[in-house]
């Protein structure tokens, strides 16, 4: 019997972009991903911000998420608009998500928490 579990973390900094709850949920989603639970990484809302190609104002969790490849973070999704993703960050892996796929995608996951 595996020990691994399907995390489905969503990062969307809550109504006022609250630092502090990202942080928290790029954390969780790098310790999952250092003991070998696979992890399913979507940002929403303020934390897209994290996602563009310039640094916002939390830049050193900008940086931290060039990070995510050692962690077997490959793709993260954004859940936005479709006519945001080319104004991505160029370092990591982002694929679009709509509302829908969003709900499929977490209804197969064994653990979802939202930040």
């Amino acid at each position: 019997m595996s020990n691994s579990k399907h995390w489905f973390l969503t990062i969307s900094g809550g109504a006022g972009g609250d630092p502090g709850s990202m942080r928290a949920g790029v954390d969780l989603a790098l310790a999952a991903g250092a003991f070998g639970q696979e992890v399913t990484l979507v940002f929403s809302g303020h934390a897209l911000n994290l996602l563009a190609q310039h640094p916002p104002a939390q830049e050193p969790l900008y940086r931290l998420l060039g990070s995510l490849p050692y962690y077997d973070i490959d793709h993260v999704f954004a859940l936005s608009e479709p006519d945001q993703s080319g104004a991505f960050r160029n370092d990591l892996s982002i694929l679009p998500l709509n509302p829908r796929q969003w709900c499929e995608m977490m209804s197969g996951a064994d653990i979802a928490v939202n930040y």
